[in-house]
């Protein structure tokens, strides 16, 4: 029997025979494998014979897979740490500050990716404008993080309580049970864009439960590891800037612009520090300058 097919003869003929062998998904149509998933290859200690090896036919398909479970929407798939562009001169009004900035923010998810799990359990919050990355940086560590072999999910802030509201309804099928339990339960969860729905004592409380949730079960037992990763467009302090706007008076008005506290509760916020290590980037947004710059779009 060839080394690293299973334990048992049986398990190995079934596997060869099926292409379903440990997950294994081949392509029926593969001229190397026959649909069988695997493929026969000289040994490497060079002595007589073939062993069989996966066949690379069903990689694509497998790694598909894997980030449709972990909920990562089609439009992020090109979303990793290459094509996270710090270089943005001739973009737009970037100036090396900015470049600086969006350096030192890819330099500090990446490192996080690199040394996870490590002895800081923290997750990560992105603070920013948007157009600056954020979910781009987010999205590429939970795919490095989900193909290293750890449970990972995706959700958008604002769908996620939408979707809870609906189960609300009488003729709904789903419960909000259900629909939180993957996001509490997930070792890698990133909630993008939290903070974007108007606020209420109900999205505070459901924020507020999601977060100390993850943070109590994490807590509980190292190897039941929970760690998030968020995004947000608000600060901590925002800059108050007097708009264009005008009173019946005609006088100019000034427009606060909401803080995270603001949008998701003191309590919160102050969970958050316990529970991420913030990453501000400071940055122009770039979809507002990426025209004529093909395969260039920021997350």
């Amino acid at each position: 029997m060839a080394a690293g097919l299973g334990d048992s003869p049986c398990a190995t003929r079934a596997g060869l025979k099926t292409g379903h062998y440990k997950g294994n998904m081949a392509r029926e149509d593969c001229a190397v494998c026959r649909g069988t998933g695997w493929k026969l290859v000289a040994r490497k200690d060079g002595t007589p014979g073939s062993v069989a090896v996966a066949c690379e036919c069903g990689i694509e398909e497998r790694a598909g897979l894997v980030m449709e479970r972990a909920r990562i929407p089609k439009k992020y798939q090109y979303c990793d740490f290459e094509s996270y562009e710090t270089n943005l001169a001739d973009v737009g009004p970037w100036t090396s500050i900015h470049a600086e900035s969006m350096k030192q923010a890819k330099v500090i998810v990446q490192s996080f990716v690199r040394d996870y799990p490590g002895v800081d359990d923290r997750g990560l919050l992105l603070m920013g404008g948007p157009g600056v990355g954020k979910t781009h940086l987010a999205i590429a560590a939970l795919k490095e993080l989900v193909r290293r072999g750890h449970s990972g999910c995706f959700c958008e802030y604002g769908a996620l309580l939408r979707e809870v509201q609906a189960s609300y309804r009488a003729e709904s099928e789903a419960s909000e049970i259900k629909i939180l339990d993957p996001v509490l339960n997930t070792e890698v969860l990133v909630i993008d864009d939290l903070g974007v729905i108007k606020p209420s004592d109900w999205v505070r409380d459901i924020v507020g439960y999601i977060l100390n949730k993850r943070y109590v079960d994490g807590s509980r037992d190292l190897s039941n590891r929970r760690c998030t990763i968020i995004t947000t467009n608000y600060l901590d302090e925002p800059e108050t800037k007097q708009e264009p706007v005008r009173d019946s008076a005609g006088r100019p008005v000034v427009v606060h612009k909401d803080s995270l506290s603001d949008r998701i509760s003191d309590r919160t916020r102050s969970r958050l520090y316990e529970i991420c290590r913030t990453v501000i980037i400071s940055a122009p947004d770039f979809r507002r300058y990426y025209k004529g710059h093909a395969g260039r779009a920021r997350a």
